[in-house]
């Protein structure tokens, strides 16, 4: 059994505030705006909050005069978004003093897309295509330090960045589709 002098505890605190609002004109043009704030008990005080915030626009085309009454396309739609997100880190739980990092930072990540929607025969072919770019900064790894200087020789910091982009495209087709079965 453990003696009383070397029995620890450890708690830590995830607190979130989310929002988020939707706006349509006229069914055709459309708004989300998000705002997550996160609070965590693993950053020092002067990095503990970090704010995420996100906004999308869709231009729903088919709903335009020009369209409208095209049969052959059933769904147009233009897309764009912008957001930031951070991810939640963990030290895990330990027995001895963990290392400590005071300048320790949220991880953001910042992505743009841009995308377009096309239905055609009552959606029998759907076309989906999507471009992203996304900005990771202030990664969170695990770096060795110098013996000594911490309570561990490995500590957890924001050691960089890294970005990517990439186009995702989707074709669907309905070879069936009848009133009972798709």
């Amino acid at each position: 059994l453990p003696s009383e002098n070397t029995l620890y505890k450890s708690e830590n605190y995830l607190v979130s505030f989310f929002g988020r609002f939707n706006y349509s004109l006229k069914n055709r043009y459309l708004l989300t705006f998000t705002l997550r704030n996160d609070g965590s008990s693993r950053f020092s005080e002067d990095n503990r909050w970090g704010l995420f915030p996100s906004v999308a626009l869709a231009w729903k085309m088919k709903e335009e005069g020009f369209l409208k009454n095209v049969d052959a396309v059933s769904d147009a739609k233009l897309r764009v978004g912008y957001g930031i997100t951070g991810p939640i880190v963990g030290n895990g739980e330990t027995y001895r003093p963990n290392a400590y990092n005071n300048d320790l930072t949220w991880e953001r990540t910042t992505t743009y897309n841009a995308g377009i929607d096309l239905g055609f025969w009552n959606d029998r072919v759907v076309a989906n295509v999507d471009w992203y770019y996304r900005k990771t900064t202030d990664l969170i790894n695990t770096v060795y330090v110098a013996c000594g200087s911490n309570f561990a020789p490995k500590l957890t910091s924001n050691i960089g960045s890294l970005h990517n982009q990439g186009l995702e495209l989707a074709l669907t087709w309905r070879a069936i589709q009848t009133k009972n079965w798709r």
